[in-house]
């Protein structure tokens, strides 16, 4: 093995021991437990181990030896003696990807594994080892923990990517950018050391001819080593297809998904001649001889998104980056940290908000995140989605130069654009959701709900507001949303979190039946039936037409023929007469008739009939919306 080779093996080791301690000291007991202990469980496969399973399990860990640590702490957690010595080793290892040991580890942060192992393996065996996966991924959720495991062949780069899209996969958007990120975030938790960070970073564009030559002249041993090939260059539909698949990812975590979404178009801004984030973090190991923020993940990532940005002049994505990254650390600057484990992540956030000009008054604002209400969250939500659908817009226009071909599945493709069209577009009568893992929490005290007639100033219809109705306090106040019907505010509070069962109503009505009992019990209804929290709409549901799934149905909310009953008397027989044609003048009994629904897409949606035809367009509708697998129990209506 040549000198330069030792050196960089030998440097390698330092760093990642560095890392490990550093990702140790930031998670909790149960996650540090589970992190130290994986290797020791796919290494051996026992009854008395989580994860075992019948079969022909592989097993063994190339070059991992179980310490005595593993020993105490395998005892400790599972009360097992020593297993005996594994006879052949038949994974190549386990290496953690993604925030873990970098500056963006979090609070929130899950730890993704991979588990890679040789394509010779046969595919019975492989299925085995992704059932094991499983059940020590279910026994650490049991925990508490997040633990997701991919299986990756050895040769996977090196052919044809065939995987499907999951919640965790990006199915087959991304090929190459996820070896990119793999070989600047990996970490070593047991296993090979990884051959790519030896190999000089001016043979990148050679680099199987390079790596062959050693291979040939027993310079180094391929069985030492893992090698999933070199980062040739990455084509215009693997762009397209990552981007897009980071704009899903950031409708349900935005802050998270904004800076790596915007690393796509800095990537796609450069091609075809991309320089990887991977190639400067290779270079800058090989070249330096300590570990800072040169080599860490995220620092890399956002020194690149801020040099795309500032070469375009984009000034206000630049400042929301930012803001981004300094999210992602959790770490608040404006109060003190008592732990030395965080010294070094502050060290270099300090470093980095002095260059960036920001205030104390600034910091304190972002770190009072937690308690940011309804106005602070609308104006992020719209930096946000403004941002996001930026980086769609300019995806959309390197896909037309590019002259993009359905290289990504045109599944994969239909499955990501309805997920986008669902959270993002704007429709009448669609609820629109605000707060996207923004802030915690949104409930307010009072809540407004003022009509204003026709011909005024203002639009008629309805206004909400986050107030009473005192007229010093209203006249401070913006409105939150207009609507021409009033469900469709009523949902949105109670869906985006402002309404719950202690919040206040109060309701200036100029025109319409709705009294404050009526407009109270409405909320309280729809609090008690529709479910804010479901399962994620699913790949097979976004790739059908959307139908309704769950409906709650609100008959004269706005509009109620009794209301004007008071002084009228009617017969007994009338009283159980034709709601359609009840009483002497046969009136019918329904007015208005509101609709709040969500469907197969997880869009909540509202409609409002308030014609003499109500009735027969809301049936109409039910029938022609109404999703197969629909609940009676979830759909039955709920009168005022």
């Amino acid at each position: 093995m040549s000198q330069e080779i030792i050196q960089l093996r030998d440097k390698s080791d330092e760093f990642s021991r560095l890392r490990v301690r550093s990702a140790l000291a930031l998670m909790k007991q149960d996650e540090a437990n589970v992190f130290q202990i994986c290797p020791f469980l796919f290494h051996y496969h026992s009854p008395s181990l989580p994860g075992y399973v019948e079969g022909d399990v592989p097993t063994g860990i190339s070059q991992f030896n179980p310490t005595q640590e593993h020993q105490t702490l395998a005892k400790q957690l599972f009360s097992v003696v020593p297993e005996p010595p594994v006879e052949k080793n038949e994974i190549i290892g386990l290496y953690a990807m993604g925030s873990t040991s970098s500056i963006g580890q979090c609070s929130e942060s899950d730890f993704d594994i991979w588990i890679c192992y040789s394509h010779t393996l046969g595919a019975d065996r492989v299925a085995l080892l992704n059932e094991k996966s499983w059940e020590i991924t279910y026994w650490a959720e049991s925990l508490g923990v997040e633990l997701n495991f991919f299986l990756i062949p050895d040769n996977k780069f090196r052919v044809k990517n065939k995987a499907s899209l999951s919640n965790e996969s990006c199915g087959s958007s991304q090929h190459m950018l996820l070896l990119d990120e793999f070989y600047r975030t990996s970490l070593r938790v047991a296993g090979r050391r990884i051959l790519w960070r030896q190999i000089p970073h001016e043979h990148e564009h050679d680099y199987d001819n390079y790596v062959k030559n050693l291979y040939d002249t027993g310079k180094i041993n391929p069985d030492d080593w893992l090698d999933l090939g070199g980062l040739h260059r990455v084509p215009a539909e693997e762009l397209f297809g990552a981007t897009l698949w980071q704009l899903y990812k950031g409708i349900d975590n935005p802050y998270k998904a904004t800076l790596k979404t915007i690393l796509m178009e800095a990537y796609s801004w450069e091609y075809p001649n991309t320089e990887l984030i991977s190639t400067s973090y290779k270079k800058s190991f090989q070249e330096q001889d300590c570990y800072d923020e040169h080599l860490d993940p995220y620092c890399l990532m956002l020194e690149k998104v801020s040099h795309y940005l500032i070469s375009i002049n984009d000034l206000q994505r630049l400042e929301l980056v930012r803001v981004c990254f300094y999210f992602k650390t959790e770490e608040m600057l404006s109060k003190p940290s008592y732990n030395e484990s965080h010294a070094w992540r502050r060290t270099i956030l300090k470093k980095l908000v002095k260059q960036w000009g920001w205030t104390a008054s600034q910091i304190v604002d972002l770190d009072n995140r937690n308690n940011w209400k309804i106005s602070e969250v609308k104006q992020a939500n719209h930096l946000l989605l403004d941002a996001l659908m930026l980086s769609y817009s300019n995806l959309i226009k390197f896909a037309r130069v590019n002259d993009i071909s359905e290289s990504i599945s045109a599944e994969d493709i239909g499955i990501l654009s309805r997920k986008l069209y669902a959270a993002h577009e704007t429709l009448p009568g669609k609820v629109d959701i605000i707060n996207p893992n923004i802030s915690p929490n949104l409930i307010e005290h009072d809540l407004s709900l003022i009509q204003i007639p026709e011909h005024r100033k203002n639009k008629a219809g309805w206004y909400l507001f986050n107030s009473t109705l005192d007229p010093f306090e209203l006249a401070s106040t913006p409105n939150l949303g207009y609507s021409p019907y009033l469900s469709k505010l009523v949902a949105w509070s109670y869906v985006n979190g402002l309404y719950d069962e202690d919040t206040t109503l109060h309701l200036y009505n100029q025109g319409s039946d709705l009294v404050d009992k009526n407009l109270n019990q409405f909320a309280r209804d729809l609090y008690a039936v529709f479910p804010i929290y479901v399962p994620k709409a699913s790949d097979k549901a976004l790739s059908e037409p959307c139908a309704i799934k769950h409906l709650s149905i609100f008959l004269n909310v706005e509009k109620d023929p009794t209301r004007h009953w008071q002084d009228t008397e009617e017969s007994e027989l009338n009283q159980v007469d034709n709601v359609m044609a009840y009483g002497e003048h046969k009136e019918s009994l329904i007015g208005s008739i509101d609709f709040i629904y969500r469907n197969s897409w997880n869009e909540v949606r509202t409609l409002h009939f308030n014609s003499q035809f109500s009735v027969v367009e809301a049936l109409n509708t039910i029938l022609s919306k109404m999703h197969q697998d629909a609940s009676p129990s979830t759909n039955r209506p709920f009168l005022l």
